[in-house]
């Protein structure tokens, strides 16, 4: 792939939001998994944390492949951000939370560029 095929690639859907809410994903489940060695995230905080960290990255993937979804994704991913304060360790000590909340305004916000349209001339 060449380097202007990326780059309209990714000029083409909400790349950012996808990404913000792949990384929040990754972080919820990196947080419960490793457990930063003084707390140990099981029980159903640890189960909360995979799952929503699952149901993120799904959603980021899903901003990136089809962006006429991005309205849906990005409404569930604000929803399960705000869920992922109570129920998954404070969002992933918050960097989760913000990752995720950002990345859902970002899909949320995000508009395709019109083609230049070209003007009419008259008769």
């Amino acid at each position: 792939m060449t380097t202007a095929v990326r780059r309209g690639w990714r000029r083409g859907r909400p790349f950012a939001a996808g990404l913000l809410l792949g990384l929040g994903g990754l972080e919820l489940i990196c947080v419960s998994w490793a457990g930063l060695g003084f707390l140990r995230f099981t029980g159903t905080a640890g189960a909360a944390s995979w799952a929503l960290g699952a149901l993120f990255v799904v959603a980021g993937v899903t901003t990136w492949h089809n962006p006429a979804l991005r309205y849906f994704s990005g409404v569930l991913a604000a929803v399960m951000s705000l869920v992922s304060l109570v129920a998954a360790n404070l969002g992933g000590l918050l960097l989760g939370f913000l990752l995720t909340a950002v990345g859902s305004a970002l899909a949320l916000a995000w508009i395709p560029q019109q083609a230049p349209s070209t003007p009419q001339e008259e008769a």
